[in-house]
């Protein structure tokens, strides 16, 4: 099998978020890490016994150059997280995490803010494609090659980052996840918007099309 026949069988392509770096545009449904802008009419502010959680990232989707196709129906996405720590990845959507994921950016309306104290350095986000993505050594659906066993993360290097599509960035091996849910979309540590998932890590979430509502998804994390 030569180089080009191999790569061809494991690349992908992805949308990496940019964050910071660029005059942020007035309006209030961009995607934003450390803030949520917009929801439904009939949806508050998440809470987590009795606290609010904290605004993880609003993104949307319709600015991207295309979309993965697993997330080829949504509009726009909005992150919640519990206040005083990270989730556990045995905990369903609308507990620990609340992840709101909409169809149509028409149905959405500004989300009355309230006063949450959150470590995260609010900055707008803007959509990068990445042509080339490679899975981690760990994640190859198919064997690799002898010759590439000292140098295959140069080779086919695996792009790290708030990233939907392409492959997940694995630190302590593959993802096991809880259903039977794809990787959709991973959220990295930021260091420039203050934003750890433990020591470095990052954040995975999966989806299961088949489930509805909430249920479709799955929140996996890893780190150092």
């Amino acid at each position: 099998m030569t180089k080009k026949e191999f790569s061809d069988q494991i690349v992908r392509r992805a949308i990496r978020m940019k964050v910071g770096g660029f005059r942020p545009v007035d309006n209030p449904q961009a995607s934003w890490i450390g803030k949520v802008l917009v929801a439904k009419p009939d949806e508050g502010w998440p809470q987590r016994e009795g606290k609010p959680m904290l605004p993880l990232c609003q993104i949307n989707l319709n600015d991207f150059a295309f979309k993965p196709e697993l997330v080829s129906d949504i509009a726009l996405i909005t992150i919640f997280i519990d206040s005083n720590e990270i989730p556990r990845e045995d905990d369903e959507n609308g507990t620990s995490w609340c992840l709101r994921a909409y169809n149509t950016p028409g149905e959405l309306t500004p989300l009355a803010q309230v006063p949450v104290l959150s470590p995260i350095k609010p900055m707008q986000m803007i959509p990068e494609v990445v042509e080339q993505d490679f899975p981690n050594w760990d994640d190859c659906p198919i064997p690799i090659p002898a010759r590439y066993d000292e140098n295959y993360s140069e080779i086919f290097p695996n792009t790290a980052g708030i990233k939907f599509g392409g492959w997940p960035t694995l630190i302590q091996g593959e993802i096991s996840w809880d259903s039977a849910a794809e990787f959709a979309f991973q959220l990295d540590s930021i260091p420039k918007a203050r934003w750890q998932w433990g020591d470095n890590g990052v954040a995975y979430f999966g989806r299961n099309k088949e489930e509805v509502g909430s249920a479709q998804w799955t929140f996996a994390w890893q780190s150092y």
